[in-house]
């Protein structure tokens, strides 16, 4: 994907924009937190609609990007979302391909209609899910499939503003039983952004 694998441990925090149906969608992560937000707006001017946010065993929703910490906003625990959304997480390109590196000996790579495929299964909290990553001629994750999602990558490019070889997807399909999200990726930053995920003290307290 990157030019080797070194490069690809070196990936640990990603931004990444997008546009579907009339919406756009940012999503910044972290491979190490684990972590991962996503905020979609729509309208012209846009206007937000979903601030959805995991860190580690912890989800919530947010009024604002980082809100909880002050006055006026609002972090709403949605504990039950805490499994989804870390699968949205590890089902991105580079963190598939992570997640199989973490499974070492138990991720299998076998042959299926000419393409390479490495199966394995999860780590907790996702133990009990298995992943299924298939790749392209240049070794790209194609497909990754677990516990129900399909995610389709295609068309890689290097999205990002300033250029540094991170091949991206530019198009993505997911889906979630009869749900489809069809995005086509405007713009990347895979260069190490500064990104952060504090858990706000009303969401930490009743989960733990």
């Amino acid at each position: 994907m990157i030019r080797g694998p070194q490069r690809i441990d070196a990936i640990n925090t990603m931004e990444y924009f997008g546009t579907a149906n009339g919406m756009s969608y940012h999503v910044s992560l972290s491979y190490l937190t684990p972590a991962m937000r996503l905020e979609i707006k729509r309208g012209n001017p846009p206007e937000r609609q979903v601030l959805g946010v995991v860190n580690g065993n912890y989800a919530w929703d947010e009024s604002v990007p980082g809100a909880g910490f002050t006055p006026g906003t609002t972090a709403t625990p949605v504990p039950a979302a805490v499994r989804n959304r870390l699968l949205d997480l590890w089902t991105t390109p580079h963190g598939s391909l992570k997640a199989a590196e973490r499974a070492a000996s138990n991720a299998k790579v076998t042959t299926e209609n000419g393409a390479t495929v490495i199966t394995f299964p999860m780590a907790a909290p996702l133990a009990g899910t298995t992943m299924k990553i298939t790749l392209n001629a240049k070794n790209q994750p194609e497909k990754v499939e677990a516990a129900g999602v399909e995610m389709t990558y295609s068309d890689y490019k290097d999205l990002g503003e300033i250029k540094s070889d991170v091949q991206f997807p530019s198009h993505i399909v997911q889906k979630k039983g009869n749900t489809v999200l069809d995005l086509t990726i405007t713009k990347v930053d895979a260069n190490n952004p500064y990104v952060v995920f504090p858990v706000p003290p009303n969401v930490e307290k009743p989960q733990r």
